[in-house]
């Protein structure tokens, strides 16, 4: 890919004509259904969505930066999309068409004030790694330290706002809009704090000066080399989770690195009061060891000390299965509304009572099986819906949704890798 749209009307014209491409793909199946057996129906439903899909990852690749983190974000979305979809969007991780090597020299030129051959003893144009808000390319210091440098896709700060607008109607043939603006509300937050690498170098920093664990690697900040908008770290050896995973490991392998990411969660959140909020696979790095190196550092969130404490009360009473502290705790979070009639109180409070059941079962024994309860994760995007059909009547705390959707994503790995899982942990428990 040469060039990336830039302005608003080469933006929205790029997402116009994706979202027409996708809705074309989906109504020419509706045009054809009812003269359709029910067997070939379902053929040619499963053909459109992959037509449909095709056309979307075309058209958010094109527009690369917010459209890219969205593609990202919605390819976890396994219980919200069609599996045609996920698959498409997934390649938003490693399939990514990078800018030209042009751009990248003008990039590195402009903020390094020198051409990459002037700044490191090598430079591999190509790119091996797309992130969310760039790409990467692997490069070598004069005293031979391998790195991995990203580079931020020209404007993408300028344009977060504009783009939303934008893929929401990109994705509206795909994704209902009650399931849909959550997502893009939460994605569009973490963009506006990503777009400045001095942070992420930051970040970086804040987590290696704290997490310190056996078994875990963060990269290291080449601060001479590093702007705004571009972002030199030492290379970490390794596979991404996802294709780690296609390698075929062992059920004891991926015990020990499901392990290790739940380890990180943990202590990250009751020890360092900060977390790693984007646990999609491609952020997590497994090498020959088996250690676990965490990349893309652009989304972090601190929590307080007395937001975390009742939270631990809140995952607490449901291990234990106290439905009465469970609802008490999620009042003085401020996710309850104060004032209700009646019925809507009824049903807010079996609903918490219901994630009080669902949460607690991952603690009800010493280890919790994803592998042999596929219905959980059923179960919990049902628990969602339900609440989303009571939104108008449950206050949103950030910190809250933001802490429960890294958490539940961390779900969505571990019933990916087919593990099981201790829960009950001396935080917790």
């Amino acid at each position: 890919m040469n060039s990336i749209p830039i302005g608003k009307l080469g933006r929205a014209l790029a997402g116009g004509k994706t979202a027409a491409r996708t809705g074309g793909a989906l109504l020419g199946y509706y045009a054809k259904r009812p003269f359709l057996s029910s067997q070939r129906q379902q053929i040619e439903k499963i053909k459109s969505q992959q037509a449909g899909a095709r056309a979307l990852f075309s058209g958010l690749t094109l527009l690369k930066g917010t459209a890219l983190k969205v593609a990202q974000q919605l390819s976890l979305e396994t219980d919200m999309l069609p599996e045609a979809v996920c698959k498409e969007l997934s390649r938003a991780y490693h399939q990514v068409p990078p800018i030209n090597k042009a751009l990248v020299r003008k990039v590195i030129q402009n903020e390094l004030g020198a051409p990459p051959e002037e700044m490191f003893k090598s430079f591999d144009l190509e790119a091996f790694a797309a992130a969310s808000l760039g790409q990467v390319h692997r490069a070598m210091t004069e005293d031979g330290l391998c790195l991995a440098v990203k580079i931020q896709y020209p404007g993408i700060a300028d344009t977060i706002e504009n783009d939303m607008a934008i893929v929401r109607q990109m994705l509206r043939p795909m994704v209902p809009a009650h399931q849909l603006m959550p997502a893009l509300t939460e994605v569009t937050a973490r963009l506006k704090e990503e777009v400045n690498y001095l942070q992420e170098a930051e970040n970086i920093t804040c987590f290696d000066h704290r997490l310190n664990m056996e078994g875990v690697r963060l990269p290291e900040v080449h601060r001479d080399l590093t702007t705004g908008s571009v972002l030199s770290l030492t290379h970490l050896p390794g596979r991404p989770l996802d294709i780690w995973l296609t390698d075929g490991p062992t059920q004891k392998e991926r015990q020990i690195v499901a392990r290790r990411l739940n380890a990180i969660f943990l202590k990250s959140l009751y020890e360092c009061h900060v977390i790693h909020a984007d646990p999609n696979p491609g952020n997590f790095i497994i090498d020959d060891n088996l250690n676990v190196g965490l990349v893309d550092f652009g989304c972090i969130k601190h929590l307080s000390p007395e937001f975390i404490e009742q939270y631990r009360q809140l995952v607490a009473s449901a291990a234990h299965d106290d439905k009465p502290a469970h609802y008490r705790v999620m009042v003085d979070i401020g996710m309850l509304q104060q004032a209700q009639d009646s019925e809507t109180s009824d049903e807010i409070r079996a609903v918490s009572d219901a994630f009080c059941n669902w949460f607690g079962t991952l603690y009800q024994s010493d280890s919790f099986n994803f592998n042999a309860r596929p219905d959980f994760m059923v179960q919990g995007k049902a628990l969602m819906m339900r609440c989303q059909r009571l939104h108008r009547h449950i206050n949103v705390n950030p910190d809250f949704i933001f802490l429960e959707r890294t958490r539940y994503g961390l779900f969505r790995l571990f019933d990916q890798m087919a593990v099981s899982v201790s829960f009950r942990n001396p935080y917790e428990w």
